[in-house]
């Protein structure tokens, strides 16, 4: 099909950028109005911002990121928008109510109903914010999520001659799915409904989709695809547009005996989830002790060498350069343990462009709440598999669109529809 064709691929895709680029302008250019126009207080009560805050303990995290932990003694009944991975920016107000904001981004690593641990770029951050006195924190824009979008349209509209083009081709309409001829599976436990769609999941080379109003069991049917799948895949990846979604069907997955790894800390953290997190797993490790001392010592050694002449310098940062190594062997171990143990690979759609899951590739991608999920978003995890599974009401409320033309240019059509 050529792209002059208006049901072209390619012309499809070339306008899922445009339209995503006027959504990204849209929602970029209300951030910036919302944050010269509209006041603290009207900050604080949206969820948006923590004013007073007070900065507690630093330390380095599991994933050697420098972090600090922000506290509000103040309106901590007000719900607030602070979730694991939001950039944030820092803020100091001066006596007479001018805002003065500090020049550096953070990420939130954690985040409950008063406290919140932030990924600082460096050391020279946390210094500014120990100097500060009447600080805040609200969120910045976050460019992240736009970024990743647009490199995996990118990355779809260049495939050619790989597994990637032929899921293009296929979830775009040019080309027929393809199905094996399985002997039915029996489930006792589920309805008839319920076993033909886990069969036509089964079945599937490409593409599948499973789809029903709330109450049919959406949920019990794609665990059971998802567990199926297992004994015939070592490792599927599973993913949904939001933390809470992938942490429902994480939760039911792990309940059915599933080892699961959870990119990404879980919106709402609770001691279930948390123990599955990567953090949390990465920490557990036996040999992460090891590599935390390696880690202080180079810091340490970092912080000697500036003080030391020529000489010593040469000698400690050879010494340096020794335990990276190790701490580099020990790091790629830790993780090489932790996703051979795991069959299910669990994040966000936006979540799995993370780096620990760089150079993974999966037999079976599920997409679970697919209906709500931007296509630029689904891309993202596709580029890793070898087949896609969808599930989801397609009756259900499209994404939230800010930009009006781009809803009505066709952003809020998922893949799913």
């Amino acid at each position: 099909m050529k792209p002059t064709d208006p049901h072209s691929p390619i012309l499809h895709l070339q306008r899922q950028q445009l339209l995503l680029r006027m959504e990204y302008e849209y929602e970029k250019a209300e951030f910036q109005r919302q944050t010269e126009t509209m006041g603290v207080a009207r900050k604080v009560k949206r969820g948006l911002c923590w004013y007073p805050a007070q900065v507690g303990r630093s330390y380095y995290n599991s994933l050697n990121q420098l972090v600090v932990e922000i506290t509000r003694s103040e309106d901590t009944d007000i719900e607030h928008c602070f979730e694991y991975g939001k950039p944030v920016c820092f803020f100091r107000q001066s006596a007479d109510g001018g805002i003065h904001y500090i020049n550096f981004q953070g990420t939130v690593s954690y985040a409950d109903e008063a406290r919140m641990v932030v990924a600082l770029p460096g050391s020279g951050a946390l210094v500014e914010l120990q100097a500060a006195e009447r600080l805040g924190v609200q969120l910045f824009f976050d460019e992240t999520s736009y970024r990743t979008m647009f490199e995996a349209l990118d990355d779809v509209l260049r495939a050619k001659g790989n597994r990637l083009a032929e899921l293009r081709e296929t979830l775009l309409g040019t080309l027929q799915p393809g199905f094996r001829e399985l002997y039915p599976v029996r489930f006792p436990w589920l309805n008839s409904t319920q076993e033909q769609a886990v069969n036509r999941v089964l079945c599937a080379r490409d593409v599948a989709i499973v789809h029903g109003p709330p109450g049919t069991g959406k949920t019990t049917t794609l665990v059971e695809a998802i567990y199926e799948t297992l004994h015939r895949e070592p490792q599927v990846l599973v993913c949904a547009q939001s933390n809470t979604a992938v942490d429902w069907i994480s939760e039911k997955l792990v309940d059915r005996g599933v080892s699961v790894l959870r990119i990404g800390n879980p919106t709402r953290v609770n001691d279930k989830m948390l123990s599955f997190t990567y953090e949390r797993r990465f920490e557990s490790h036996p040999s992460y002790p090891e590599l935390w001392s390696l880690r202080k010592e180079i810091r340490q050694l970092g912080n000697q060498a500036r003080r030391r002449s020529y000489g010593e310098r040469e000698s400690l940062r050879s010494r340096m350069s020794r335990l990276r190594d190790r701490a580099t062997a020990l790091e790629v171990q830790i993780n090489a343990d932790l996703f051979d143990s795991a069959h299910v690979i669990a994040s966000t759609l936006v979540s799995s462009n993370h780096r620990v899951l760089s150079g993974h590739r999966f037999g079976t991608l599920f997409i679970d709440e697919a209906a709500q999920a931007l296509e630029a978003a689904c891309w993202i995890a596709i580029r890793k598999a070898d087949r896609v599974v969808l599930a989801g009401d397609h009756c259900q409320l499209p994404p939230t669109i800010q930009c009006y033309e781009a809803a009505r240019g066709g952003l809020d059509r998922t893949l799913k529809h």
